[in-house]
C-alpha cells in the first residue's frame, strides 16, 4: 500500500490566518512530529476545549489517534478508532459551517475530513470507492480554495488528489473526468512543490509525500535527497523520516553515510514503539539488503531480503515490492531464471503505482543481465 494517502494533508493544514489558539496547535504538531504521542494529544485536546472554533486542531486531533494507534494497535483497531474519531470532527465542522457558512477555512477542514475518509479504502486497495470518497472531499476543499485563493495550504490536498487520479487505472481516470476534475500527475506535482516551498503550514507533509513520490514512483534521486534531508534536519526523532533519508542515500550512492544513517537505526530500532519496531525492522531489513548489493555483498544481500519478505509487518508495501525486485535481479545475475520471474511476478502482483513494477514487467520477458 502507498504512502500517498489523504493521512497527509492533516496535520500541517492549520492555513494561513492567525487564530487564538495557533502555538498551541504548532506545539502538539511539534509534538506529533517527533513521536510524542500522548503530549501531543493531551495538547491538542484540552486546546479543542479552549479554542473550539479554531480551523485546525480538531482535525489534528484525530490525526494524533491515528498516529498513536497506528503505533500499537492492529489494523482493523487502527481503522475502526480513525472512522469513530473522523465522525466526531466532521461534526464539529458541520456544525462550525452552520454558522459560518461561507468561511473558506471551516470549509478547508470539513473537505479534509470528509476526503479522510478514503484512508481506510486506500488502505484495502479499493481504488474505485477510494476516488469516490476522496473526491467527495476534495470537491468543498476545491470550493474553499476559489473562495481565498492565498490559501496556499490546500495546494497539498488538491495536488494529491490530482496527482492519485492521474496515476490510477482507467476506471478512475474515467471517474475522474466525469466529475470534470483534470487527472494530472504532472499538475498535482506541481501543486505539492507549490506547497512544499510556499505554504506556511503544509510544507512538512508536502515534503513528506514528495519524499516518497521521487523515491518510489516518478523517480528524482537528486529531488529526494534534498527533500529527506531537510526533513530529517529539521525533525531528528522521527524515525520515518530517517528510513526515508536513508533510501535517498542508498539511492544516490552515497554508501559511507548511508552506512552510518543505517547503524544509528539499527541502534535505534528498539527505542520506537512495538508496531513501529515490526513495520520499521521490515524496512530496515530491505535497506541492508540494498546496501549490502550495492557494495557487492549478494549473499548477505539476500539474506536480509529474505527477512524482508519473511517476516514483512508494514501497512506499506512499497518496500516489500523494492525487496521482491532486488531479490529478482540477483537471481537472474546468477542465472537462476524461473526464481527470478517468480519474484518479478510477486513485485508487479502489489499493484502499488512504484516504479519497480514497470521494471519488472520488463525484466520478466528480458533478464536482468547487472
Amino acid at each position: 500500500m502507498m504512502k500517498l494517502t489523504f493521512l497527509l494533508i492533516t496535520y500541517s493544514l492549520v492555513l494561513n490566518a492567525q487564530h487564538p489558539g495557533d502555538d498551541v496547535v504548532r506545539e502538539g504538531g511539534n509534538a506529533f512530529y517527533n513521536y510524542e504521542y500522548e503530549r501531543s494529544i493531551e495538547i491538542l485536546t484540552k486546546a479543542r476545549e479552549d479554542y473550539p472554533d479554531h480551523p485546525g486542531v480538531h482535525i489534528a486531533w484525530a490525526a494524533a489517534h491515528w498516529r498513536k494507534d497506528e503505533a500499537e494497535l492492529s489494523l482493523d483497531e487502527i481503522y475502526t478508532n480513525f472512522d469513530k474519531n473522523l465522525e466526531d470532527v466532521e461534526s464539529v465542522y458541520d456544525s462550525l459551517l452552520s454558522i459560518y457558512p461561507e468561511n473558506p477555512e471551516y470549509m478547508l477542514y470539513y473537505g479534509c475530513a470528509l476526503g479522510l475518509k478514503a484512508r481506510t479504502l486506500l488502505g484495502q486497495k479499493k481504488w474505485i470507492s477510494t476516488f469516490f470518497s476522496a473526491y467527495r472531499g476534495f470537491r468543498v476543499i476545491q470550493k474553499a480554495a476559489s473562495m481565498d485563493t492565498t490559501m496556499l495550504d490546500a495546494y497539498l490536498p488538491i495536488g494529491i488528489v490530482e496527482y492519485y487520479t492521474g496515476l490510477s487505472n482507467t476506471l478512475v481516470k474515467a471517474g475522474a473526468e466525469y466529475f470534470g476534475l483534470e487527472a494530472s500527475r504532472k499538475e498535482g506535482l506541481r501543486k505539492m512543490e507549490i506547497s512544499a516551498s510556499q505554504s506556511p503550514w503544509a510544507w512538512t507533509e508536502s515534503l513528506s509525500v514528495l519524499s516518497y513520490i521521487y523515491q518510489f514512483i516518478d523517480l528524482d534521486i537528486e529531488r529526494g535527497l534534498e527533500i529527506s534531508e531537510q526533513l530529517v534536519e529539521k525533525f531528528p526523532n522521527n524515525y520515518d523520516y530517517k528510513i526515508h533519508y536513508a533510501v535517498s542515500l542508498l539511492q544516490t550512492g552515497d554508501l559511507k553515510t548511508s552506512k552510518i544513517i543505517l547503524d544509528d537505526l539499527d541502534r535505534t530500532l528498539y527505542m520506537q514503539r512495538a508496531r513501529h519496531q515490526e513495520g520499521f525492522g521490515s524496512y530496515l531489513d530491505y535497506l541492508w539488503g540494498y546496501y549490502y548489493y550495492l557494495i557487492g555483498d549478494d549473499e548477505k544481500s539476500l539474506e536480509k531480503l529474505d527477512e524482508c519478505i519473511n517476516n514483512y509487518a508494514a501497512e506499506l508495501d512499497a518496500f516489500l515490492g523494492e525487496a521482491y525486485f532486488l531479490k529478482a535481479k540477483i537471481m537472474d545475475k546468477r542465472g537462476e531464471r524461473v526464481e527470478a520471474r517468480k519474484y518479478y511476478r510477486k513485485c508487479i502482483r502489489l499493484d502499488n503505482f512504484s516504479h519497480v513494477i514497470i521494471l519488472s514487467k520488463e525484466y520478466l520477458n528480458d533478464p536482468f543481465e547487472g
